[in-house]
């Protein structure tokens, strides 16, 4: 199994003062079929997962949508505030719970990268 990784620093500086800080968290389906619209919770997702990285979380679906890119095998899903925005993957809750309107099978690869400013 290949696996795809793209390499970023975990702190950039901004002008003005501060920080952008990446934090990843990456997932791989070992135990078969997660059907869509399934609730995934990326910090404890339990059996049939390797897990990976840091803990990410959201304040609520507005901070999923714009601080998080989501990549499945490499590719940039799209992310959304709810399933009724039909995108590839949307918020469920604060908790670090998502779905993907797919279904994730073995092999699969999931990355959370989400950026975080900081002030300086």
């Amino acid at each position: 199994m290949a696996e795809l990784s793209l390499t970023c620093p975990t702190t950039t500086a901004v002008a003005g003062g501060g920080a952008i800080n990446v934090q990843r968290r990456i997932l791989v389906r070992t135990g078969g079929l997660f059907g869509a619209d399934t609730v995934l919770d990326i910090i404890t997702p339990g059996p049939g997962w390797d897990v990976s990285g840091d803990d990410v979380t959201f304040s609520g679906a507005v901070d999923f949508q714009e601080q998080t890119q989501v990549f499945r095998n490499g590719d940039l899903q799209l992310t959304g505030k709810s399933a009724s925005d039909d995108n590839d993957v949307y918020f469920v809750a604060v908790s670090g719970s998502i779905a993907f309107e797919t279904n994730i099978i073995t092999n699969d690869v999931l990355q959370f990268w989400k950026f975080v400013a900081t002030s300086g």
